[in-house]
């Protein structure tokens, strides 16, 4: 059944340590209801997994909707179209990866000695570490000074969820393999890749998603969608949402 641009919901799933609201400004103009979902501390001590993250928000908004994730976030969006087509109509990824460590058949994905120096990090000094991944977000940006500007005011809220729960999410980041998943989803996807993404290396090239995905890496999109890239996502996200036809 096609579904009305006034009838969409939107589910919107952020990242590891960062919140679903900066993502607000890619989805101006969306027609129906914004649910925004960050990894609070709620959902991160009573979930043992993503699968049981994805499964605490089916239960949370029943509604079918389309669903968007960003960066771990997408792991969360996945997990909730393969657990029910019937809530969740579409998929959005942003900066999103179906497995982050790297592996033999997944070369793209960080080394596990940088993954492991940075979780000591974040055990042992969690404020700053979290503060260096945060201007991970925006680098390799062009306009590095306005960027830093944007992204002032999200430093300055300072994590919002115990460094337990951080290190819980990394667990996640080191053990979740969804390349199945993603090669059998039953739903329509839109993945957008980052061109310039300092966190996640883009896998469009080396790994092949279901056959109704769409791949779409951004021209000077970091890892945090904004600045100019914002307007290509929003074109691309209308595009992916609201077509016509069957979802």
């Amino acid at each position: 059944m096609t579904q009305t641009a006034d009838q969409t919901p939107l589910v919107v799933v952020g990242g590891w340590g960062v919140d679903a609201a900066m993502l607000l400004p890619l989805f101006d103009g969306w027609p129906g209801e914004i649910h925004l979902v960050s990894l609070t501390d709620t959902m991160m001590t009573r979930c043992e997994s993503v699968a049981e993250v994805a499964a605490y928000l089916l239960d949370r908004y029943p509604c079918p909707s389309v669903w968007a994730g960003w960066s771990q976030g997408a792991q969360v969006a996945m997990a909730a179209a393969a657990q029910s087509d019937l809530q969740v109509s579409r998929v959005i990824t942003l900066a999103g990866f179906p497995r982050f460590l790297a592996a033999p058949d997944w070369p793209v994905g960080m080394l596990a000695e940088r993954f492991n120096t940075f979780r000591d990090g974040i055990a042992n000094e969690t404020g700053p570490a979290w503060r260096r991944f945060q201007q991970l977000l925006i680098h390799g940006c062009a306009d590095h000074l306005q960027a830093r500007k944007e992204l002032r005011p999200w430093l300055k809220k300072g994590v919002f969820v115990t460094p337990a729960s951080l290190i819980r999410g990394l667990d996640w980041l080191e053990s979740e393999d969804q390349q199945g998943l993603w090669q059998e989803l039953p739903v329509p996807a839109l993945h957008l890749q980052a061109e310039q993404d300092a966190v996640v290396r883009s896998w469009a090239g080396s790994f092949a998603p279901a056959r109704s995905a769409d791949v779409v890496t951004v021209p000077g999109m970091t890892h945090w969608p904004r600045g100019q890239a914002v307007a290509h996502c929003r074109g691309e996200i209308h595009r992916f949402a609201f077509s016509t036809g069957d979802s």
